[in-house]
């Protein structure tokens, strides 16, 4: 390797370790699971961490979703990030999806598919096997190509943040180095790396974004467009991250949580003192707080909910995913139309916690070993998966979904009885198991795929329940 491409390497290698302490990205001994593609942006990210894993203190492994799109080009791509990691002497986790199907069977696009099974990969390895972080390998392009895509949707100030450095346990160690830093360092360090067809296929938004209109926008009017969306991106984000900060401080002196996070509710006096861009922020974190975080509201819901906060009470108005908003006597309610139905029809949820006595249901909860043998009228379920989760039996809610299937796709319960032929006033009845906001098991019924007990497992929750619960 000349002077030059070592020059090359360790400025990337030095932005790398910039963005890492700059972002507090890694701590010492964290447990590294990268999302190896086998494409070249996916391969740099894993050479870099792994030549800077003893310096960090870290340890890796890696993963990869065949997407059974591309046939033997995806399974082309899997065997290498098989071979690259054995190379390593890392970890290496695999696991095959029919996206396409996924796709159809949710009415989404692909791309969602292929992004929603990824993430839902990961999350299922790192429960699993501890891992504390993963590793993505978005890039300074991606990022300037999704702020670009946010502002052709009219997307808000929010939007234009484009692509952040850490969500939750997901970091991106390479967010500042371009694909054209990648390429060279690949080709530096001898790097081989896959490349995947479809980048080259028009259907996607993307790849137009990325091969048609960011070209045409870099020859005709701004050589430097990726460095001046990023730029862009990175003013937004400071200011969003102001606001947001300052709205969370309001919403915690305005907001009325109730027991179990049903309804939340704001105070109206109190939102008319505020700006607009604040009151919206306050809708935003009521819906997130009923229905999750990654909820998301756009400008049209704003104004639907803007136009009622002044009515009179009883008013309500109908969102996404079955979200109601409600004036009641002074106060905005935020509640799932599947919860408000439950206060009018006698639903029922309860908190519990194992081996401590369950007395308003004939259910009982056990933790044992995952090699205790169930008898009739029991079920087993994995506990590591939802070990210091907040668990919880419920009855039904509107949309409900269970992972059914063993790639990992999910159903939604109401198709899922009505093959099953059990009435519909019967359904009320039926006690979910849930940890947080997921199903775990339909008690009586079926444990969902991705929590039944496997050759990992060390700790089981054995559900015993009475007969009136079984053969459901």
């Amino acid at each position: 390797m000349n002077t030059n491409s070592n020059k090359n390497t360790i400025l990337l290698k030095n932005r790398v370790r910039q963005t890492i302490a700059e972002h507090a990205l890694l701590k010492e001994e964290d447990n590294v699971l990268v999302a190896l593609s086998g494409g070249a942006d996916s391969v740099c990210l894993l050479n870099v961490l792994y030549s800077l894993k003893d310096e960090l203190n870290i340890s890796l492994a890696a993963a990869h979703l065949n997407h059974m799109i591309r046939g033997a080009e995806a399974d082309r791509d899997e065997a290498y990030a098989s071979e690259l990691c054995t190379r390593l002497e890392i970890p290496f986790y695999s696991q095959r999806i029919d996206i396409p199907a996924a796709a159809k069977e949710n009415g989404i696009s692909e791309e969602l598919a292929g992004r929603q099974a990824r993430y839902r990969f990961f999350k299922e390895l790192s429960d699993k096997y501890g891992f504390t972080k993963t590793a993505t390998a978005h890039n300074k392009n991606d990022k300037a190509e999704t702020v670009l895509m946010r502002i052709m949707r009219g997307s808000g100030i929010d939007g234009l943040c484009g692509i952040h450095y850490k969500r939750d346990d997901i970091i991106r160690p390479i967010l500042d180095v371009t694909r054209d830093d990648i390429e060279d360092y690949c080709e530096e360090n001898k790097l081989d790396y896959k490349t995947d067809s479809t980048n080259e296929c028009s259907d996607y938004t993307r790849n137009r974004v990325r091969n048609e209109l960011i070209p045409f926008i870099r020859d005709k009017f701004n050589p430097n467009i990726i460095e001046t969306l990023c730029s862009l991106s990175d003013n937004i984000t400071e200011d969003a991250e102001f606001m947001n900060s300052y709205a969370k401080r309001l919403y915690q002196r305005i907001n009325s949580p109730m027991p179990h996070r049903k309804p939340t509710v704001l105070d109206i006096k109190s939102l008319d003192m505020l700006d607009r861009s604040i009151r919206n922020r306050m809708y935003a974190l009521s819906s997130q707080e009923v229905m999750g975080k990654d909820y998301k509201l756009e400008r049209v819901h704003y104004d639907i909910i803007e136009s009622i906060i002044h009515k009179e009470t009883g008013v309500g108005i109908s969102l996404p995913e079955g979200l109601r908003v409600n004036v009641k006597y002074g106060w905005l309610e935020f509640v799932t139309e599947a919860e408000e139905a439950e206060q009018n029809t006698g639903g029922f949820c309860y908190e519990i916690e194992p081996d401590v006595d369950f007395d308003d249901m004939d259910i009982k909860f056990e933790v044992v070993d995952a090699a205790h043998k169930k008898e009739k009228n029991q079920m087993l379920v994995d506990y590591d998966s939802i070990e210091g989760r907040r668990l919880y039996v419920r009855s039904r809610k509107m949309g409900d979904k269970m992972v059914i299937f063993k790639d990992g796709r999910s159903r939604k319960l109401k198709d899922y009885w009505i093959d099953k032929k059990i009435p519909r006033a019967e359904r009320n009845k039926i006690p979910l198991l849930c940890a947080d906001k997921e199903i775990i098991a339909i008690i009586g019924d079926r444990v969902a795929e991705n929590h039944k007990i496997n050759n990992n497992s060390k700790k089981g929750l054995l559900i015993t329940y009475g007969r009136s619960y079984e053969n459901r």
